[in-house]
């Protein structure tokens, strides 16, 4: 093979490995994901503590893969103490997803319906890669506030 023969071949190598690399960066188009609740994390004071979270974390992508929009299949919340009722209302709007595969979605939960701000708000933050998503639960409430990581993998 000449030299001008091998730079193509290693051109045309190099760009089809970026594509399939690519093709792998971001979610699978209109697949939903699921993965458990994380069972321990570290709380407001940064210490690592068991969660009382139950079910699933289950992320659905739209079909054309622009965004993703997040629930939690279980009424018992990701908290850092246990919770005396279980969550009746789930709020959440489709969050956007990066070229890169990076989201940001934030789900309100409420004891009760009814007007007035959420009693827990989960910050789910993530990052795609193919058939799996990677992140971190960000968990705001009165006094059970914490972070704990998470994976799910697409059905």
């Amino acid at each position: 093979m000449s030299t001008s023969a091998h730079r193509i071949f290693a051109l045309a190598l190099a760009i089809t490995l970026a594509g399939a690399a690519a093709a792998l960066a971001g979610p699978l188009n209109g697949r939903t994901y699921e993965g458990g609740a994380p069972s321990s994390g570290a709380n407001s004071e940064g210490r690592r503590v068991r969660t009382f979270a139950t079910g699933n974390v289950v992320l659905r992508v739209s079909g054309n893969g622009g965004s993703v929009t997040v629930r939690f299949a279980s009424p018992w919340p990701v908290l850092y103490c246990h919770a005396q009722e279980g969550i009746r209302v789930q709020t959440t709007h489709p969050a956007s997803i990066s070229s890169s595969g990076n989201f940001r979605a934030a789900v309100g939960e409420r004891f009760r319906p009814g007007p007035g701000a959420p009693a827990i708000v989960q910050l789910v933050t993530g990052h795609f890669s193919g058939g799996s998503v990677h992140g971190v639960i960000y968990t705001r409430a009165a006094e059970c506030s914490g972070k704990a990581g998470y994976s799910a993998s697409a059905r």
